[in-house]
């Protein structure tokens, strides 16, 4: 984690590289911010994705407080019609997903 710069108004911008989880927890895998107490704004970018044979995947996230929570889903581009999203299995190894994250807060 980096702090990169401030805000005109004093947030901090802090820049971070997230590693997905050896073995993924239904309902997603939490990341704290240490530099901040309170994230107002967040971008996140996937730096490397998951390349699965068959599959295609999507991360959504959503924050409180200075804690960042990351789900991954994953569609079977090989099924039959319609294929629909679905989280990844609990206990799925995603360490080879890298997310690129930059949060504003105080």
């Amino acid at each position: 984690m980096a702090l990169i710069g401030l805000t005109t108004n004093g947030m901090k911008i802090v820049s971070m590289v997230v590693t997905g989880p050896t073995s993924y927890t239904t309902g997603g895998w939490s990341v704290s911010v240490p530099e901040l107490s309170k994230i107002f704004a967040l971008n996140v970018s996937i730096r490397t994705n998951l390349k699965v044979a068959n599959y295609v995947h999507v991360v959504d996230y959503a924050y409180s407080g200075n804690t960042i929570t990351f789900t991954v889903y994953r569609i079977d581009v090989t099924a039959t019609a319609p294929a629909a999203w679905s989280e990844v299995p609990a206990g799925t190894d995603i360490s080879a997903l890298t997310l690129e994250v930059i949060a504003i807060g105080f």
